[in-house]
């Protein structure tokens, strides 16, 4: 068989397995790809899917912060109106208690015809109003104790709230790590079956020889 027609032959099979090569390793790129876009679009769903959860959670947890501190509020306002009314009610009484005592002590003493001027009268009258003084301070510092126990309880409803923001997951897509090496592998394919191509060629040269020219037409002696 001539070797051109070796050759030929060689390079048509070598180019056609070449090319299947390639198309199948094309093939297997975009099924990677495929398989990739599909996976990155479950894991985006899954991703908006779990800050929607999350937003609904926070929305929530806002709602029952705002009761809580709607009811701290009203708990230390109701206090401090019963507190101060208290207060009120007490200096009073106390002022009135007084008042009463020292009234009553002094009826007693011009009852008995002790000059109320007298040095033991007014003793007694200061004695009085240093007892009141004192149980005046000492109410005040009760209360002021009252006032603190208030802010206390009220910081202690307020640290029940859940004051934490939470952050929401930014979805990351895979990229990359798909080969495709469709067109080097046609051209090296394409490469190899030129050289193998060549080789068939001179493998049949070498068998049958280099076919002879046919005579010109017309070629005889002068």
């Amino acid at each position: 068989m001539p070797a051109f027609i070796m050759g030929g032959l060689a390079l048509a099979s070598g180019v056609m397995g070449a090319m299947g090569a390639s198309s199948q390793a094309k093939a297997e790129a975009q099924a990677q790809k495929m398989q990739q876009e599909n996976a990155n679009f479950q894991n985006r769903w899954q991703n908006e899917a779990a800050n929607r959860n999350m937003l609904r959670q926070y929305q929530g947890q806002l709602q029952v912060n705002a009761q809580i501190e709607a009811a701290a509020n009203q708990a230390k306002n109701q206090q401090g109106i019963y507190g101060k009314a208290a207060w009120n009610n007490a200096a009073s009484n106390l002022s009135k208690q007084t008042s009463s005592t020292t009234a009553s002590f002094l009826g007693a003493m011009s009852a008995r015809g002790v000059s109320l001027d007298s040095a033991n009268v007014r003793s007694m009258v200061r004695q009085t109003a240093k007892a009141a003084q004192v149980n005046n301070a000492n109410m005040r510092v009760s209360f002021a104790n009252q006032g603190r126990d208030i802010d206390t309880s009220y910081q202690n409803m307020l640290a029940k709230r859940n004051l934490g923001v939470p952050e929401q997951q930014t979805f990351m897509p895979s990229q990359g790590g798909i080969v495709d090496n469709s067109s080097s592998m046609l051209s090296t394919g394409i490469a190899t079956s030129v050289l193998n191509a060549a080789g068939a060629a001179y493998s049949a040269n070498k068998q049958y020889g280099t076919p002879s020219a046919p005579p010109a037409p017309g070629g005889g002696k002068q």
